[in-house]
């Protein structure tokens, strides 16, 4: 059955947030890393400190973007892998670009949960078909030529409290212009598309300040996620992913990894010749992650940051992919770099498309255990779909809702979008806004606010001390940013690989190996999203063998089966139906969903390919949970051979032609297509 219809802010006045213990607190890095890496950069030359002054009210968009000069390296020939060797990065990180009053802002991740009743017609909300006006190429950046490098600078200003609400404002105000990269396909002029007209909160939550941003360049035509600023971090993970030090921390994440396979995969005979075959592919996505992650460990200049994606192109640029650790074909991920000595906004936009699940999340430490919950049902939201999130070490004021309080270990902000329908769910446009807190320094560019964590953050004078040295642009290049990716790598690497491995292969009871083509009951799992159950377990089918699983959705409002290789990631599930959630699958009559997981395709509706694994992992996801509900969701699972599958499924199970097949795999790719517009991908 279909996710019935949801309104964004039904039920804001009378839900709390919710929050999620710190669960495990996973590994910590030791000062001495830190401690190194600062030595370094002190005893460069004073010559390549920065020159030019940074606002003291960072501004990082996604979905939208700054007029000014986008700031970042990259010679503009990234297309293709060759572009990217041979060329140093001298300028700074492209975060810093966003640092100019005019930025505006819109990026990663977003998730909703749905109400109980309703049709599936008034649920699935009808996007605008109208495209937005052509980008004008003088006023925005130029994602296919070269960034010019910028010069960082003095720190900023601490923001003094009672300052602070005019501070806010200003950064409110300052998202207004949406601008989408250069490079995009030429859009006609239309009408602004149409915004989703939300139910008015009650009770006694305070008023939000209005943003007022101008949608006339965003449309279903274009995503909210291709700004200049994420070409540049795109640029700049994979120079960074390609530099010598996280090379040769390759090599032992390598072996690591099947190291790890071997152990988890023991009852199998280990991984197999195909899963074999796909680890290089998915030690470069882990790589390119930690390209990414690098970006992310200042957050005194915050950015928000697409990750943790599929290898997609646009802009003039060919991306690798980045996913890891049971990436979910359906979100997509946004990570902005938070701190407790700091103050942040937040603002957004969500559009018609609501997306089926939307949820921010505070993640403490490196690896990010989640500690804090919003979910778009807890949000206040504006009729025209636009919200304003605070974010800081305080509590919440009396009638607060859109605010997210930080720790002394908080590192990070996850936004997920999750989509449902593909065709119609899009995700929403995000922004961050420095508003308070000490200056960008050297230390803040190297992580210390990460790796020392409460030693520094719970000390005001610590703090002052550690930002007395401003940025330095030798920080922002790979230089400096290689060694700091390969630390990353070292810190999470094969330990937290074998450790993802074991939540389907092992009993996290008895530490005994699990048998394959068993699913678990759902649970939740602190290595997850806090406020989802997750059902894992491993495959070893024949190619004249299917898994069937039969899943009662409960008080899920959302689930997904996806399929994994042994390395934790998804393979090509654009062009193959490799995953399928409960918005597109086919529900039996009693409610409950009947899936076939193999390697030949049986022509049911439901079939969820292996994308011709013989060995894999199955990781479900069950979401936007009804807390008024005892009814958990369960999962049930039977190995057969094709030839009896038909006794094994219900009586009006949906089968298709091999053209209907066609057809279906043709719209889920066309549906994935437009998190990329306006560029296919292959």
């Amino acid at each position: 059955m279909r996710r019935p219809p949801t309104h964004a802010a039904e039920g804001f006045a009378e839900q709390s947030t919710p929050t999620a213990g710190h669960a495990r607190f996973i590994g910590r890095v030791g000062a001495l890393a830190v401690f190194l890496g600062v030595g370094a950069a002190i005893a460069m030359p004073a010559a390549h400190a920065d020159t030019e002054s940074t606002s003291s009210s960072g501004t990082s968009t996604s979905g939208t973007a700054s007029p000014g000069t986008d700031r970042g390296s990259g010679d503009g020939s990234d297309t293709s892998s060759s572009g990217l060797a041979g060329n140093s990065e001298t300028s700074t990180d492209p975060s810093s670009a966003s640092d100019s009053p005019g930025e505006t802002s819109d990026d990663d991740a977003a998730t909703l949960t749905g109400a109980s009743d309703g049709d599936d017609s008034d649920r699935k909300r009808s996007r605008a078909t109208e495209t937005g006006p052509d980008a004008d190429e003088s006023d925005i950046a130029t994602a296919d030529s070269p960034l010019q490098s910028g010069e960082s600078g003095a720190p900023s200003e601490v923001v003094a409290a009672e300052d602070r609400t005019n501070t806010v404002t200003a950064a409110v105000a300052s998202a207004s212009v949406v601008e989408v990269p250069a490079g995009a396909l030429p859009l006609p002029d239309t009408e602004d598309r149409h915004i989703p007209v939300l139910p008015a909160t009650t009770g006694t939550a305070a008023p939000q300040a209005s943003v007022d941003i101008d949608d006339t360049a965003m449309s279903n035509q274009v995503s909210p996620l291709g700004t200049p600023e994420q070409i540049d971090r795109e640029r700049i993970a994979m120079r960074t992913a390609k530099s010598l030090p996280v090379e040769l921390m390759k090599l032992i994440l390598r072996c690591g990894f099947l190291a790890a396979a071997e152990k988890q995969f023991a009852l199998v005979g280990g991984p197999d010749e195909a899963n074999r075959a796909a680890l290089t592919d998915a030690v470069d996505e882990y790589a390119l992650a930690a390209g990414f992650q690098q970006q992310i460990l200042n957050p005194m200049d915050p950015a928000v940051v697409t990750q943790v994606a599929p290898p997609h192109s646009w802009y003039g640029l060919d991306v690798d992919g980045s996913r890891l650790l049971y990436d979910n074909p359906d979100t997509i991920y946004r990570f902005i770099p938070v701190n407790k000595t700091a103050e942040y906004v937040l603002t957004g936009r969500i559009y018609e498309g609501i997306p089926a699940d939307t949820t921010f999340s505070v993640l403490e430490g490196l690896a990010g255990t989640t500690s804090t919950i919003l979910s778009l049902q807890d949000l206040d939201v504006s009729e025209d779909g636009t919200f304003v999130i605070t974010v800081s070490g305080q509590p919440a004021l009396p009638g607060q809702r859109n605010h997210l309080q930080l720790t002394s270990h908080s590192t990070l902000i996850a936004a997920r979008n999750t989509l449902g329908d593909w065709d119609i769910e899009e995700p929403m446009e995000l922004a961050v806004h420095r508003v308070g807190g000490p200056p960008n320094s050297l230390f803040a560019q190297f992580g210390g606010f990460v790796f020392l964590g409460s030693l520094v953050n719970n000390s005001p004078f610590l703090t002052s001390l550690m930002s007395l040295i401003p940025p330095l642009g030798i920080a922002e290049t790979p230089l400096v940013r290689g060694p700091l990716a390969a630390l990353i790598l070292l810190v999470r690497g094969a330990n937290e690989q074998a450790k993802y491995m074991a939540l389907a292969t092992t009993d996290p009871e008895t530490g005994e190996p699990r048998e394959p083509n068993v699913m678990t009951e759902p649970a939740s799992n602190a290595e997850f999203l806090a406020n989802q159950l997750q059902s894992n377990g491993y495959f070893q089918l024949a190619d004249d063998e299917a898994l069937v699983l039969t899943i009662h959705p409960g008080n899920s409002g959302f689930f997904t089966v996806p399929v994994y290789n042994d390395w934790t990631i998804t393979d090509d599930y654009w062009n193959e139906q490799t995953s399928l959630n409960n918005d597109q699958a086919v529900p039996n009559a009693d409610g409950t969903y009947t899936m076939v997981v193999s390697v030949a395709d049986p022509l049911v509706a439901n079939w969820v390919s292996t994308g011709g694994l013989n060995q894999g992992i199955i990781s479900m996801r069950f979401q936007n949970l009804d807390p008024d509900s005892e009814d958990l969701p369960r999962v049930e699972s039977v190995l057969v051979k094709l030839e009896d599958l038909d006794d094994h499924l219900p009586a009006d199970t949906i089968y298709l032609t091999p053209e209907e097949r066609t057809a279906q795999l043709a719209a889920r790719k066309a549906g994935f297509d437009k998190r990329w517009a306006p560029y296919l991908q292959a």
